[in-house]
């Protein structure tokens, strides 16, 4: 079942799918993550979807809008795509892409090291690049879990006359409960539509549109609800998204508004309404120039914006008091156009890849006053070089070096007001952040078996970091310099066993980080590795997986040591026919107690949940 998914997805994208991949060069060297399998599931975030992908660690704090860390990089500096639409947000905390539900997700390309030149200033840190399901027949999907009495309906199918397909969901939980049995806020519901149309032959080769809305989402915090406590009580993003014949021209736009509650019992209570839209568009396309020795040349050009970005914030001693204060704390925008331009050769023994993009970014603020500028402009250059060489016909070596840069977001210029953590102000002055990046990797692939193994170093200037000036005050401000540096791998090996067919896989990350002076940085996750072991027999389908996570005893401000944990999963899928499928899925099974990050308000893990699943298609 899963071979016959992925051979659907690589035929959707080689009829619709024309316009050149915008990671093309960099996917020839680097080691690409770009599947989810059967050991992979989620009952709430996109987050959880990933965790356990060798390069991706949870990281901050909890619940729907759980955040992730690519190989040491988190919030701003990892780019969030959804079918190649890039998800800005104005959050440091949570993930860009919370309003997608897991179940709609087909396919997760994870890019590790700096990937400005193909994406721009969000991907100093790597980048996710989500890509929807595609029924290709009426389907109805079922799904309980215990620990949070979790609820989904997906509801799916297509009209093949048409080339329209579309996808209804909705969820719902409640607080769920750690491995001690005590309460974790991360409740929250939230419904999904999608419609799209495809068409090879026609203008318009790619039409989508995306709504979801979630109402009464808790913030899952270490914060005890008594003293205080954050609701998003509206979270509501409206994306689409055309791409017609024509050099593969792409508009998109993408709405979203959120209403953000902080309680603190007694003492007073904010409330804040955030709005933005973005939108853009941009022409691409490739050719291949044999007079000047076979290059593959790919370029890009386009404008990004992100318009009427506002919050506004009301301060109270309650909810249903009257307002102490009401006023506007952020109102800004952003243009963003580039060119660029990557191309690869084909060598005796190999392939050598390289890119560069050319950006001006302008940000302005609407709020004239004397600590806050009215505009800002960065022109930046982004670079990569690599090659691949191929040792054998199994073994190959591949080195990437990398420039990019990271323009700093409209909050961290120019917010000025309330946040979950206290009072937070930007500062107007932020230098762009630039990177450079290493990274050698070796790579195996043969009949049944693939490896590799990445050693990369990170170095970035003008770190920009949020700096406590008091329990209740924080600022952005620039460090002089900060490098990460690490080695994550991936093995997979596919055998049989008394008859059966089986897949061992394992893989991991080692992190370190530190600024000029030799400090510990933040978002420097702990070692993890996982290994699942799945088995194939006839109708059935099984695995068991362990993820380790090593113990941290780093002093590092806004984060906390962390003890050891193994956490055990396990799952069964059977098919009662070829259309209609259940599946038991049992996560954390030992109720083990941790905490999910080093954050120092990261809450306790979630205990031992059972997960009931049923799909069936008509």
């Amino acid at each position: 079942m899963e071979d016959a998914d992925k051979v659907e997805d690589i035929l959707r994208i080689e009829v619709i799918g024309r316009a050149p991949n915008v990671q093309h060069a960099a996917t020839e060297l680097l080691s690409v993550s770009n599947s989810i399998d059967r050991t992979h599931i989620s009952t709430d975030s996109l987050a959880s979807l990933l965790q356990d992908l060798p390069m991706v660690n949870l990281s901050g704090q909890g619940g729907l809008l759980q955040s992730v860390n690519i190989r040491g990089s988190a919030r701003w500096r990892v780019q969030t795509l959804v079918e190649g639409i890039p998800i800005h947000t104005e959050r440091r905390a949570g993930s860009a892409a919370e309003f997608l539900p897991p179940s709609m997700v087909a396919q997760a390309r994870v890019y590790p090291a700096v990937a400005s030149t193909q994406l721009g200033a969000g991907a100093i840190g790597g980048s996710i690049d989500f890509s929807l399901r595609v029924p290709q027949s009426p389907g109805l999907l079922l799904r309980y879990g215990t620990n949070n009495n979790y609820r989904e309906v997906l509801v799916s199918g297509e009209h093949a006359a048409s080339n329209v397909s579309w996808m209804v969901n909705h969820q719902h939980a409640n607080n769920s409960k750690d491995g001690n049995s005590n309460p974790i806020q991360d409740r929250f519901e939230q419904h999904s539509l999608v419609l799209r149309k495809q068409s090879a032959q026609d203008k318009v080769r790619d039409a989508l549109l995306l709504y979801s809305g979630a109402n009464n989402v808790a913030k899952a915090s270490a914060d005890d609800p008594s003293s205080r406590f954050t609701l998003y009580p509206t979270n509501e993003h409206a994306l689409a998204k055309v791409v017609f014949n024509w050099h593969n021209a792409t508009v998109y736009a993408h709405n979203s508004q959120l209403t953000t509650h902080i309680t603190r019992p007694s003492r007073r209570f904010n409330a804040l309404e955030s709005n933005a839209l973005n939108t853009g568009m941009h022409i691409s396309n490739s050719l291949a120039l044999s007079a000047a020795g076979d290059w593959a040349i790919h370029w890009r050009t386009g404008v990004d914006a992100r318009l009427g970005v506002q919050v506004n914030e009301r301060e109270a001693i309650s909810a249903a008091a009257p307002s102490v204060s009401d006023q506007r704390i952020l109102d800004a925008q952003q243009w963003e156009l580039y060119g660029a331009a990557d191309a690869t050769k084909k060598v005796s023994s190999g392939m050598l890849a390289a890119g560069t993009r050319l950006s001006s970014t302008t940000q302005s603020s609407n709020l004239r006053t004397d600590l806050i500028s009215s505009s800002e402009q960065d022109s930046s250059v982004s670079a990569f070089i690599g090659y691949r060489h191929a040792l054998s016909p199994s073994w190959a070596l591949s080195g990437y070096l990398s420039h990019g840069y990271r323009v700093p977001s409209l909050t961290e210029r120019f917010y000025r007001g309330e946040t979950p953590r206290g009072q937070v102000l930007g500062d107007p002055d932020l230098r762009s952040e630039q990177a450079n990046n290493v990274d050698v990797s070796l790579h195996y692939k043969a009949l049944s078996s693939a490896f590799y193994l990445s050693v990369f170093q990170h170095n970035i200037s003008h770190y920009i970091e949020q700096i406590t000036l008091s329990p209740s005050l924080q600022q952005y401000r620039n460090l002089d310099r900060a490098k990460i540096a690490g080695v994550n791998y991936q093995l997979s090996h596919t055998f049989s066993a008394a008859g059966l067919a089986a897949e061992l896989k394992l893989g991991g990350q080692w992190l370190t980080g530190e600024d000029n002076a030799g400090k510990l940085i933040a978002d420097i996750v702990p070692a993890q590795h996982r290994m699942s072991l799945s088995i194939y027999a006839g109708k059935s389908e099984g695995f068991v997986a362990l993820t380790h996570r090593s113990a941290s005893d780093d002093s590092v401000p806004g984060e906390l040591p962390t003890n050891r944990v193994n956490s055990l999963s396990m799952g069964y899928n059977y098919a009662l026919s070829p259309a209609w499928q259940l599946s038991l899925n049992v996560t954390n099974i030992t109720d083990a107690y941790y905490v999910t990050s080093r954050d120092d308000l990261a809450p306790p893990a979630r205990g031992r949940q059972w997960v009931f699943s049923t799909e069936y298609h008509f």
